[in-house]
């Protein structure tokens, strides 16, 4: 595969891109021939081409012969834009050749004949018209059944945060089966009460608010089954945890707690704190 020449264009390859363009109108060949032409002679790619040609004929559209003979060609006019006798040869040929039970390809190969056009420029356009355009079509293809796309597991998990010596507490937990039991009867507790609260029975204005008081209670209940009653103040911070980072999150950091590293260190440290408060004098 050879490199095509890159630069910018000489003053003589100006004047023989404007030459033969000029000819190949006057003698009713398409442009898109000639563009294919001078890619070949001037050694150029056949975009660079078609750009500098537009280009060209910003500057100097006097230089250019127009194809009606009536005015210059409009500067923002596309080289490879399709015009309504090539769209109504596409829909005429497309109904005949569907008419006569013969398959889209067929049509699209002929056109392409015709019109001097590739079989992908050829289908994007049905595709196009179809859809701009579908009375005029005498058949429809049947829309294609949509399945619903099944996700992975891996797809629907959310992300752990894993500490620094690689494990989390998400992987010990799993392997907890008391843990698990118990954070799954208090999330289905949740959603029994969600379920058949007065609230969702007689659809209230304000049934999220609710459910998420009840999770609330039921978080606060299995931290003081755990850990004893509560002050005003642990439960607001409570509370505050569970507005911050979700119901299920904490509930589970709840019963996974021991499993953490850090834990027996801040219980022996709360343990000596009571020691020295609690000591006998």
């Amino acid at each position: 595969m050879f490199d095509t020449k890159k630069g910018k264009y000489s003053d003589e390859e100006n004047e023989q891109i404007i030459q033969k363009i000029n000819e190949g109108i006057e003698q009713g060949r398409r442009e898109r021939e000639i563009l294919k032409e001078l890619s070949t002679e001037l050694n150029r790619g056949f975009a660079g081409i078609m750009s500098h040609v537009r280009k060209l004929r910003n500057q100097y559209p006097e230089r250019f012969a127009s194809k009606d003979n009536s005015s210059i060609q409009p500067p923002d006019t596309r080289l490879n834009s399709w015009t309504d006798q090539e769209e109504d040869k596409v829909i005429q040929l497309v109904n005949q050749y569907t008419d006569e039970g013969k398959p889209l390809s067929a049509a699209i190969m002929e056109l392409e004949k015709q019109l001097n056009r590739t079989q992908g420029a050829i289908y994007q356009r049905i595709y196009t018209l179809r859809r701009k355009y579908p009375e005029r079509f005498n058949k429809m293809p049947e829309p294609r059944p949509r399945r619903r796309r099944k996700l992975e597991d891996w797809q629907i998990q959310r992300p752990v945060i894993r500490s620094l010596d690689g494990s989390s507490p998400y992987d010990e937990w799993k392997g907890d089966t008391n843990g698990r039991s118990e954070v799954a009867a208090a999330l289905e507790q949740v959603n029994d009460l969600r379920d058949f609260s007065p609230t969702a029975a007689s659809k209230n204005s304000e049934p999220e608010q609710e459910a998420d008081e009840t999770e609330e209670s039921m978080v606060l209940k299995a931290f003081e089954s755990r850990y004893g009653h509560t002050n005003p103040a642990t439960r607001d911070k409570l509370f505050r945890l569970m507005k911050r980072f979700g119901h299920t999150r904490v509930s589970i950091a709840l019963f996974t707690l021991p499993e953490d590293k850090e834990f027996p260190a801040t219980v022996v440290e709360f343990l000596e704190k009571y020691l020295e408060k609690n000591k006998p004098y």
